[in-house]
């Protein structure tokens, strides 16, 4: 992570833990990595530092102005008391929080620390959209830790893609536990000068935009729908201040049905994760165990290997490919208009950084969507044989479909991708034409595909079910 001037500094010790590095803050903490220098033993250290009121002096003491000295000490309280009744969790899928240490003038949650990566950084770092299948050992242990919480009739009120590590192991746990959440909401209701609500947009539902909104179990079952429609469609939801703002004022509900921006899962499965994002909490999951048995997901997940590679019998569609190449996204089933009149359809994605300030952008519309030309004034190829075709029989423009292997951020990236495919299997390649199609998105930037074709509807769908049967993900879609 960047400098942080409002860290610790590298060497600072708290609780006989040595600060190596930041992992991430928040507007309410700061995490660090620490080691004992006597065992080696590492942990997760999260810091009280609410931003705005409280600043650090050079002997790393935290201070804040006496005006704010009564909402800083009810706050520091809350997240103490939290951070014990967090120790007391016990869960595979829960990191382990440790101990409570007061110290600086402030207080340190210590926790277990988990090597791997977020959830986040590994769906950034895939090159094709997971499946139902592969999601499932990753997602449904987290079902499984959130029944676990609302058991005890607690909620985890911060569930989101950079809350959920997996471990070298493959063991997903959740890191955090809202606990700076639930301080964020309720100091606000306190301070009259100033504002400390804070939300993760696009994971958080509309009541948690509502000063003093009441929250339940099922603020968690619209964060862990909006996980499952990041990872399924690329891109996050509409985010819940958009949502409440266009209802406000009459408008249609900005939410995009996630069948339109996951073309690869079943209509049923997207069907439910709707409804775990639907505006109203009382149209939701009435609890986790029935998000999870809509999705037929099973109680008890088995456990990934550290490559994600999911066994799969024969009767099973093929996992999508999994080269580790940089900003790599999916396609969202977007729609590009072509000159003469054709339509290109194919994926969307490049998902930006989420924080907790900075919107992700949506889907953008089909108007939105153009051609981009190439270098050198060169017509796209794609063009050249729309002209041929309109000299073809009528028949023939009708069954034209286009099957779709790959879609990357750039050009080259497109074009590297195919030459190893074209390596690795020369046969699915053999008299294909094939040709790399790019899209301008406007402010959403833009996307590559690998498009072959044209063919009739029986030849695109065997020879996508052909790749499908190399564990290389395909689309087939219409050229007309």
């Amino acid at each position: 992570m960047t400098d942080d001037h409002h860290a610790l500094r590298p060497g600072a010790s708290i609780a006989g833990y040595n600060i190596l590095r930041v992992l991430g803050a928040g507007g309410f903490g700061i995490t660090y990595e620490a080691e004992s220098p006597f065992t080696g033993k590492r942990v997760a250290i999260k810091e009280f530092f609410p931003r705005g009121i409280v600043s650090r002096e050079s002997d790393a003491r935290v201070v804040f102005a006496s005006r704010d000295a009564e909402v800083v000490a009810w706050a520091l309280k809350r997240f103490e008391s939290s951070t014990l009744d967090q120790c007391g969790l016990r869960h595979p899928h829960i990191v382990d929080v440790i101990h409570y240490v007061k110290d600086n003038d402030t207080g340190y949650m210590i926790m277990e620390y988990v090597e791997g990566q977020t959830l986040e950084d590994w769906l950034r770092a895939r090159e094709y959209l997971p499946t139902p299948e592969e999601l499932e050992p990753v997602l449904a242990p987290v079902l499984s830790a959130l029944e676990y919480l609302h058991a005890r009739n607690m909620i985890h009120r911060d569930i989101a893609p950079d809350n959920i590590m997996i471990g070298s192991d493959g063991v997903p746990k959740i890191i955090d536990f809202g606990a700076i959440k639930l301080i964020g909401q309720e100091t606000q209701l306190r301070s009259e000068a100033r504002s400390f609500m804070v939300m993760k947009q696009h994971y958080s539902p509309p009541e948690q935009t509502e000063d003093g909104g009441e929250l339940d179990h099922r603020a968690d079952i619209y964060s862990i729908g909006a996980v499952l429609y990041r990872a399924f469609g690329g891109l996050p939801p509409a985010s819940a201040e958009e949502r409440v703002q266009r209802r406000a004022f009459g408008r249609p509900d900005p939410y995009a049905p996630l069948a339109e921006n996951a073309p690869h899962v079943p209509a049923a499965f997207a069907g439910e994760i709707d409804r775990a994002l639907s505006f109203k909490a009382e149209e939701r999951h009435a609890a986790v165990a029935e998000l999870r048995e809509a999705l037929h997901w099973p109680e008890t997940a088995s456990q990934p290997p550290p490559t994600f590679l999911i066994p799969r019998d024969e009767e099973t569609e093929p996992a999508s490919r999994r080269r580790v190449l940089p900003w790599l996204v999916p396609l969202v089933g977007m729609v590009a208009i072509v000159a003469g009149g054709a339509i290109w359809s194919g994926f969307l994605a490049l998902p930006k950084s989420e924080t907790e300030i900075v919107k992700a952008p949506e889907p953008p519309k089909l108007d939105d969507a153009k051609e981009i030309p190439p270098v050198g004034g060169v017509k796209p190829k794609q063009e050249t044989k729309q002209e041929t075709k309109q000299d073809a029989p009528a028949q023939e423009a009708v069954d034209g479909y286009m099957v779709v292997v790959a879609s990357h951020k750039t050009e080259q990236e497109t074009q590297a991708a195919l030459a190893r495919l074209k390596e690795q299997l020369p046969a699915l390649f053999a008299e294909q034409d094939v040709e790399v199609v790019g899209v301008d998105l406007g402010d959403s930037g833009a996307f590559y595909r690998a498009m072959i074709g044209p063919l009739v509807k029986p030849d695109a769908d065997a020879l996508c079910d052909e790749f499908k049967r190399n564990n290389v993900a395909c689309l087939v879609r219409m050229d007309n």
